[in-house]
C-alpha cells in the first residue's frame, strides 16, 4: 500500500465529503477499486482513528530472534 499525491482534480471518496482531494491511497491490488483519493481533513481523521485504536509494539517488547547454532 502506498499514500501518493493525486494527479486528478477529483472529489473526496470519504464519506459525504465534498473536498478535493489532495493525496490517493493506491492499494496492491489492481482494478478498478485500486485507488482511494481522500483530502488532508479527511487524512488526518483517519489517522487519528487508526492511532486510537492501534499500537505499536516498542522495540523493547519485540521478541529477539534466537541464533542456532548448526554442527
Amino acid at each position: 500500500m502506498e499514500l501518493i499525491d493525486t494527479k486528478y482534480k477529483i472529489k473526496c471518496e470519504m464519506g459525504a465529503c465534498n473536498n478535493r482531494a489532495t493525496k490517493t491511497i493506491k492499494f496492491n491490488r489492481v482494478g478498478i477499486g485500486s485507488r482511494l483519493h481522500v483530502c488532508e481533513k479527511c487524512l488526518n481523521d483517519l489517522y487519528a482513528l487508526i492511532g486510537g485504536s492501534v499500537v505499536p509494539k516498542s522495540v523493547e517488547t519485540a521478541k529477539k530472534k534466537e541464533n542456532f547454532k548448526r554442527g
